[in-house]
């Protein structure tokens, strides 16, 4: 009899066991067919230059009409060139053709995203964009819009950091910075201008430069939040040639050629 009830005793724990361990294995099927391609990406720091990090905040563009008339939103892709230029470790300083065709666009804004390998061009025309969330900026001239808002469909959002504050000095994102997103009509779709006294739209990076007989670099570096929660710091080095516009920024007048509408930004991601 003593011999059975151990026998019976190893059976039921052994039973119990299995129990156990198919519960186990159904609880992680469960949890695996929970997950899908919506959630977070681990490590949003190391994306893929293809990732479409803005398909998390797809958002209804407001007053679109308006602002293809107002910005001249045009449907022809920019033939403009994106490339990278010679920086410190860490730290990217890309060139862009902003030119569009001329002080009269005939092309759109030359469009691109923020990678880990630099700012990777993204091939849309201007009203293609309103509908996209795969690009994080838009260059065209003196105008510089990111994707959220008026501007885009996506969530990318801008704090200027404080005057006089300087690229090397931002290594991180301060609590008491504002991060906005774009907004040069309100809800009622009336017109914001900026302070040019052009009457263009009033964009998040619009101080960048300032006006007297040239474009001035006002050193202003804003902190970027992507659409995936990542951080860029930037600034806007040039709107001329590196010749031109330190002439430029040094007396107020600008020699010619000038080589206007080629912005070179130098930025570079936080931690």
């Amino acid at each position: 009899m003593r011999t059975h009830e151990e026998t019976m005793t190893r059976h039921s724990g052994q039973q119990g066991l299995w129990v156990l361990a198919a519960v186990v294995v159904a609880l992680m099927l469960m949890v695996n067919c929970d997950s899908s391609d919506d959630d977070p990406v681990p490590d949003a720091g190391v994306a893929d230059a293809g990732t479409d990090a803005g398909t998390q905040c797809l958002n209804e563009v407001s007053c679109k009409d308006q602002s293809i008339d107002k910005l001249t939103l045009l449907t022809t892709v920019s033939t403009g060139e994106v490339r990278e230029e010679q920086a410190a470790q860490g730290e990217f300083r890309t060139y862009i053709d902003a030119r569009a065709g001329g002080l009269t666009p005939t092309m759109s804004y030359t469009y691109a995203r923020f990678t880990p390998q630099g700012l990777a061009q993204v091939s849309v025309d201007d009203q293609a964009a309103l509908a996209r969330t795969d690009w994080d900026i838009a260059f065209r001239r003196y105008y510089i819009r990111v994707n959220s808002g008026t501007s885009g469909p996506s969530c990318v959002s801008v704090a200027t950091t404080p005057e006089g504050t300087t690229f090397e000095s931002v290594t991180a994102v301060a609590s008491t910075w504002e991060f906005k997103t774009e907004a040069w009509y309100d809800p009622a779709c009336t017109f914001s201008p900026d302070d040019s006294g052009l009457n263009g739209p009033l964009m998040r990076l619009s101080t960048f430069w300032t006006y007297t007989s040239c474009v001035q670099m006002t050193g202003d570096v804003f902190v970027i939040r992507l659409a995936d929660g990542r951080h860029v710091k930037l600034e806007v080095t040039g709107y001329y040639d590196p010749t031109p516009q330190q002439v430029c920024n040094e007396t107020g007048s600008v020699p010619q050629p000038s080589g206007s509408g080629q912005l070179r930004v130098r930025w570079a991601f936080l931690p």
